[in-house]
């Protein structure tokens, strides 16, 4: 064995304490790499169960959805753990400065010296990774296991809206390259780790080790202006805020550590606030039963005009969606309407006079050859009827509805968007054939009373007209048994709409659902709450990781200088305004990591808010209630350890350290 893995492996038997704690971080950090690994190879299994070898034809979509998460997962982990791992092995260079100078004394080299550093990070991997690997096993199959019971009620929900039931789940599965992935990462996580503080030790004089000159030390001379630290925290505090601007590196990975807790707390905080207010958007305000039909379309590019369009693959015509109407309503003289829509043939020229002065502010309602999307909106004839009477208008007429709901930069807006001498709207096709369609009456918000009119994201113009062919169509109604009428409706539906193949829509040019109003809103919400749990659980763990950084970091530091607390008590220091240095110190340092961690924790889910708000309705609102508790909490376990290596200072004597070395 090399006399540097020697040294090595007596430092680790010699210093327990720090060897346990190394062990504990190299563990933590290989158990959330298994645990991504156990993840990203249980969602493949089910993945190639469900689509077979290679996810079928969509190979490249779900390889995303599986390696995208990991990846990213992978990469915060590195970064946590390698700013962890690396501050445990400075903090054991720094312990040891003295006996790495006399190792140089006697003829030890620099790179013996850098040698003896990453075998102590070897050695330490030999007894984590294997940790790890067991740890990290365990938390996931637990994880596997609670998200496979929210994939199991995503399942549940979608067999009861798709005619041709599918079914998957989720199961715990590794294999031996799981493994081997996971300790590999882990291996070069620590491996790079203790690269860099070994690399630093190397480069110091045999003089400046035994001089006590730490890895973390500043050499260089920095005027540092503290009037204003000394103003909060009196002589002390300038002294404290000087020790930290000397030891910068030193203290960089605890505030890094810090900051890292409180990104990722405001970065979870403020997603899961969004994810709440997307949910509350998407929550319909009825519960009816939905027997939804829908054509598929195909886009061609029109070769006269150089437009897109849209055609309709298998429209569905008045007198089907009629007859369905009719079947549908003998079930226990069950009442039924229909709602469906062609939103892809035409567009509309709008002659600005008849536009309000709400509308003529909304942005982006003109496409590039400024024209604005149409609905041309399907009921079917007895709703027709009713709608007509709402408008006092002749039956047969073109009903204009004059309520536009859009998304407002976040926010929800609802405008009436044409003026009530509004007679006619000129609807244009791909082919720039022009059509003028007479408005006979006006439908406002008080008469959309049926729940199909409640789009989310509806075209600036919609126009009820009688008897048209629609994409796709929606009939509603609220049976006493909803599993009954399931049943009926899906045998009712079966004689118009046969599926004959499990990819229907693709080859057949349609699909059939049945389900609550809900059921969709409800398959969404599992996939955000399970989304959540995963993303609150790395996160916690990641802290977890973090924390035993700033707790080595900060003990290491107190530890270290114990000969130059001796010195400053000799001269006249009392133990009180020691106290207070140490935990104006641990103050500085909250503070140094908060500005970061606020400002980007703050930051980044808002900057992920300004393209979700062009979609969907969500604003980003700072979580306040994470902020204040993870400051109050950070704030609380940076005096707690500093309060307690305090105490262990408190019996040492002052001869005794001034005249012995630093262990």
């Amino acid at each position: 064995m090399k006399i540097t893995a020697q040294l090595a492996l007596s430092q680790i038997k010699l210093n327990q304490k720090r060897t346990r704690g190394s062990i504990l971080a190299i563990s933590l950090s290989t158990s959330l790499v298994t645990a991504v690994m156990c993840f990203a190879t249980s969602g493949n299994k089910m993945l190639t169960d469900f689509l077979g070898p290679k996810y079928g034809n969509y190979g490249g979509a779900y390889s995303m959805i599986v390696a995208i998460p990991a990846f990213i997962l992978g990469l915060l982990i590195a970064f946590m753990s390698m700013t962890v791992i690396s501050n445990i092995f400075t903090a054991s260079a720094n312990k040891r400065i003295q006996e790495l100078g006399i190792l140089k004394c006697v003829g030890g080299t620099g790179k013996q010296v850098k040698e003896t550093v990453i075998y102590e990070g070897l050695w330490l991997c030999l007894v984590g990774i294997p940790l790890g690997l067991i740890l990290g096993t365990v938390v996931g199959y637990f994880g596997v296991k609670i998200t496979g019971y929210f994939v199991s009620d995503i399942n549940e929900l979608s067999k009861s809206i798709i005619m041709r039931p599918i079914s998957f789940s989720l199961s715990f599965y590794v294999s031996v390259w799981t493994y081997v992935l996971a300790a590999f990462f882990a291996f070069l996580i620590v491996l790079c780790s203790a690269y860099k503080p070994a690399k630093k030790v190397e480069k110091f004089t045999a003089l400046q080790c035994i001089k006590g000159v730490a890895a973390n030390t500043d050499l260089k001379k920095s005027d540092v202006n503290d009037s204003f630290v000394e103003a909060i925290f009196g002589c002390e505090g300038a002294i404290a805020y000087k020790n930290i601007k000397r030891n910068k590196s030193g203290y960089k990975a605890t505030i890094r550590a810090l900051s890292l807790g409180v990104l990722l707390l405001l970065i979870t905080g403020g997603l899961s606030n969004q994810a709440k207010e997307f949910r509350n958007w998407m929550e319909p305000d009825s519960d009816e039963m939905d027997v939804n039909y829908c054509s598929i379309r195909d886009i061609v590019i029109n070769e006269n005009t150089g437009k897109k369009e849209e055609q309709i693959a298998v429209p569905i015509s008045s007198e089907t969606y009629n007859d369905i109407i009719g079947s549908l309503s003998e079930y226990a003289n069950t009442k039924v309407y229909g709602i469906g829509s062609d939103a892809c043939t035409y567009n509309a020229i709008l002659n600005t006079d008849f536009l309000s002065a709400d509308m003529s502010g909304v942005l982006d309602i003109f496409d590039k050859n400024g024209e604005t999307e149409v609905s041309l909106v399907a009921v079917d004839n007895n709703l027709y009827k009713k709608l007509c009477d709402r408008s006092g208008v002749d039956y047969g007429s073109n009903l204009l509805i004059n309520c536009y709901q859009y998304n407002d930069n976040g926010k929800i807006k609802t405008i009436s968007p044409f003026n009530e001498n509004t007679t006619k709207i000129t609807l244009i096709n791909a082919a720039d054939k022009q059509t003028e369609l007479k408005i006979g009456g006006f439908l406002y918000q008080e008469d959309l009373k049926e729940q199909g009119f409640h789009e989310l994201n509806p075209n600036p113009v919609r126009i009820v007209v009688p008897d048209i062919d629609a994409r796709y169509f929606d009939w509603y109604s609220t049976p006493d048994d909803e599993q009954a009428y399931t049943a009926y409706a899906r045998k009712v539906m079966e004689r118009y709409y046969p599926i004959l193949t499990e990819n229907s829509y693709v080859e057949q040019g349609y699909t059939v659902r049945i389900s609550r109003t809900d059921t969709m809103v409800k398959m969404l919400n599992v996939a955000i709450v399970l989304a959540e749990i995963v993303m609150y659980g790395f996160v916690i763990l990641l802290i977890i990781m973090g924390f035993t950084s700033v707790i080595s970091t900060l003990t290491t530091n107190i530890r270290i200088r114990s000969r130059e607390f001796a010195v400053l008590k000799s001269v006249g220091m009392t133990n009180k305004s020691l106290c207070k240095m140490l935990y104006s110190e641990s103050i500085v340092c909250v503070i140094k990591a908060l500005v970061p961690g606020v400002i980007l924790g703050t930051a980044i889910p808002f900057a992920i808010n300004l393209s979700i708000r062009k979609a969907f309705p969500v604003l980003y609102h700072i979580p306040w209630v994470p902020l204040v508790a993870g400051v109050f909490a950070l704030i609380i376990i940076v005096l707690f350890i500093t309060r307690t290596e305090i105490n262990k200072l408190k019996d040492k004597s002052i001869i005794d350290e001034i005249r012995m070395d630093v262990m």
